[in-house]
């Protein structure tokens, strides 16, 4: 028996365990959220329902971006090194994204429009995106018609599907939901009767915003540069949306190209990986231009199987790399 098969059983060995840890990390996300959610009268989460949710997408991006650098460091990657060390270093900057937001949100009970953690998801699409056009570009793209026009059809397909999302948020923020129920009561209502004890009682919501301003324990440089980064709400937004179309795109490249063939599966869940960041950012981008957004609905569990795809990838595409650089001399005894 030869020295080698020992390191090689061993990569054998912890291969279905690292692909149990990643089903079994998004099958515990999905039962977190079904079965603890508790929101509150006014539709809010709990604080430490909010904390394990964003523990749970934290450490699935962490752990995605530590099997994406393991097959970086590795040289038997078929795809290439430097593929996986942009996707990991998405993922990383992803995580540090999320703990932003978890800090500015949960710890510090702010709400800014841009805050830092934007930037490091900016970064992140940007960086995720490099890796799978390295994964692609190396590729002869010799696709039939049929198959651009998938993928042209994927692209507008999110295009499409971006603009409506913000026509139709723009639609309910012009027509609120709460209007039409009391526009159909007052219809019903006497004639005689006079709906002034409404309006006395609408500015007795202000104290309350003021206290809610003032209970937060941010530092004032941390406020500060809030108020500076304010005037690029627009602009971030904008960039959101063309790391979400560009992905989206790639994504559907990735499913044409890899298709077929050994290396595919790999590829395959990177794309569906793509697909659920991109769903998750469009339920997200609807709630936050309504202006309906609560943390912790059921919906965000989609970043969390982000993470768990793009960490599936990577143990496949390793997997399928260490196999097929195997020597294929048989073991003498």
């Amino acid at each position: 028996m030869s020295k080698s098969s020992t390191p090689t059983s061993a990569r054998d060995s912890s291969t279905p365990l690292l692909v149990g840890a990643c089903i079994a990390w998004g099958v515990a996300t999905l039962l977190f959220f079904l079965l603890f959610t508790a929101p509150g009268e006014d539709g809010a989460q709990p604080d430490w329902f909010l904390t394990g949710i964003n523990l749970l997408e934290i450490g699935a991006f962490f752990f995605a971006a530590l099997l994406c650098f393991r097959n970086w460091r590795s040289s038997q990657i078929v795809s290439g090194r430097n593929v996986w060390f942009w996707i990991g270093l998405g993922l990383l900057f992803y995580a540090m994204g999320t703990v932003l937001f978890f800090i500015w949100g949960t710890v510090w009970g702010l709400d800014p429009a841009v805050s830092l953690g934007d930037f490091f998801y900016i970064f992140s699409y940007i960086f995720l995106a490099a890796g799978m056009f390295k994964a692609v570009l190396p590729r002869r793209l010799n696709l039939e018609l049929p198959q651009w026009m998938m993928v042209v059809g994927i692209g507008l397909g999110g295009v499409l599907l971006a603009i409506f999302v913000n026509i139709a948020a723009a639609e309910a923020i012009a027509v609120p939901l709460g209007q039409v129920p009391a526009m159909h009561h007052l219809a019903q209502a006497p004639p005689d009767i006079a709906p002034a004890p409404a309006l006395e009682a609408a500015p007795a919501e202000a104290p309350a915003l003021e206290v809610e301003e003032e209970a937060s324990s941010a530092p004032p440089l941390i406020l500060q540069i809030d108020g500076m980064l304010e005037p690029l709400v627009d602009a971030v937004g904008l960039l959101y949306l063309i790391g979400d179309i560009v992905l989206l795109v790639i994504a559907g490249t990735l499913l044409v190209a890899f298709w077929g063939g050994r290396y595919s599966q790999s590829w395959k869940l990177i794309a569906i990986a793509a697909f659920c960041l991109y769903i998750a950012d469009m339920f997200f981008a609807y709630a936050i231009n309504t202006d309906t957004y609560v943390e912790g609905s059921l919906w965000e569990v989609f970043w969390t199987f982000s993470a768990v795809f793009f960490g599936l990838g990577a143990v496949v595409e390793h997997a399928v790399s260490v196999n097929s650089r195997r020597s294929p001399r048989r073991r003498r005894g």
